[in-house]
């Protein structure tokens, strides 16, 4: 596909794809924060402030799975995870606009 053919807005989507498949750590996931005792008779969390754990959950073959993520691990987790999700959306606006040009039949040449 010749980019000079596409819109200055589909340039810009397809170039913001290309820096996120490129440059950055993609997750596929939802993040889900937990609350629970440690068993611990003498902590906090035994008088009811409980430990926050940050989980990456996904489904795989069917099959739902999920990993404690380490407190340390968060922040790059869950760009990688809002990246993931920025990736699809621009993914899915590139779709539309090739549905659109499919049946307008303005499809470019090879």
């Amino acid at each position: 596909m010749n980019r000079v053919s596409l819109s200055p807005a589909e340039q810009n989507i397809r170039s913001r794809i290309a820096r996120l498949a490129l440059g950055n750590w993609l997750l596929r996931g939802t993040l889900s924060v937990r609350s629970r005792k440690c068993g611990k008779a003498t902590c906090h969390c035994a008088n009811g402030k409980l430990h926050d754990s940050l989980y990456l959950v996904q489904s795989h073959d069917g099959r739902p799975r999920q990993l404690c993520i380490p407190k340390s691990w968060q922040p790059r987790v869950r760009q990688a995870v809002n990246d993931y999700q920025e990736l699809q959306r621009l993914i899915e606006e590139v779709s539309k606009l090739e549905w659109k040009r499919m049946l307008e039949k303005k499809m470019p040449g090879p």
